[in-house]
């Protein structure tokens, strides 16, 4: 069943299938509910499952400002409230892990058994690219300002500078972004590794050991500062190990959930 409900103001999109005990799916960025279909499917053979759009992604409406991860996490809470999702499980992916991990460290009795794969919320070392990138933007911005300061007039040239760099300088997602560029802006700088030792639910780290997005370094940081969790790594996987490896993946969350 798919459908839609009015939280403070925006249509939240969700889908749920199955029986059983609940378990929560939350998509990574620029995703939707159906990105987690993979998992989805298997688990509804066992348990209830809820998938939802994130306010900005799918059909669910854009949020009216830039948002922080908690405003994420806002509407998620009241979302469960209207589903009457009790501690349900949760399998996150990417950017719904930012989210998960608020849930769990700040309101620890809505959590139970928690998933993550590629989970973001922890700021791994810069590598040299994105060193680079960093630099180059500051002294563009730098440049723009002290251009505008001395000629305003040269701004719409500074402007087409700008256009032209900005494929190099920015990422992938913040290319896509569109509307929501300061928001994804406000959520990756947020490094939300002080609150993991605060999580007492049971925790599942699925990682890709050749993940460029949310490197394992990020799971293995996870796993050293979450109390109860344990770390499982896919040779050859990516940021998607629960596509990469389905049967793998799905076996274990399976088992996870179950036991």
């Amino acid at each position: 069943m798919i459908g839609s409900l009015d939280i403070d103001g925006l249509r939240i999109r969700y889908k749920q299938a199955g029986s059983g005990a609940p378990v929560l799916l939350l998509h990574g960025w620029s995703g939707q509910l159906e990105s987690m279909d993979p998992i989805a499917n298997a688990l509804a053979q066992q348990f209830a499952i809820t998938s939802i759009d994130f306010p900005g992604h799918g059909e669910s409406s854009l949020p009216p400002r830039a948002w922080e991860v908690s405003d994420f996490l806002d509407v998620t809470l009241k979302l469960m409230d209207r589903l009457e999702l009790a501690q349900p499980g949760i399998v996150s992916h990417s950017f719904g892990g930012r989210v998960t991990i608020q849930l769990a460290a700040r309101q620890p009795e809505r959590a139970g058994k928690l998933l993550f794969t590629a989970g973001a919320g922890v700021i791994p070392p810069a590598t040299l690219g994105k060193r680079v990138r960093r630099l180059l933007g500051a002294a563009a911005g730098k440049v723009r300002h002290a251009a505008h300061a001395a000629a305003p007039s040269m701004d719409p040239l500074v402007e087409r500078m700008g256009e032209r760099l900005f494929p190099f300088l920015a990422s992938r997602d913040y290319k896509n972004a569109g509307a929501l560029r300061e928001t994804l802006r406000l959520v990756v700088a947020e490094d939300l590794t002080h609150l993991l030792d605060k999580i007492r639910s049971q925790c599942l780290l699925v990682w890709g050991d050749q993940d460029q997005d949310t490197p394992l370094y990020c799971g293995e940081t996870m796993k050293r500062l979450i109390p109860a969790s344990e770390l499982v790594v896919f040779p050859g996987a990516g940021h998607f190990p629960y596509i990469d490896q389905m049967n793998k993946f799905n076996l274990l969350a399976l088992k996870f959930f179950r036991e």
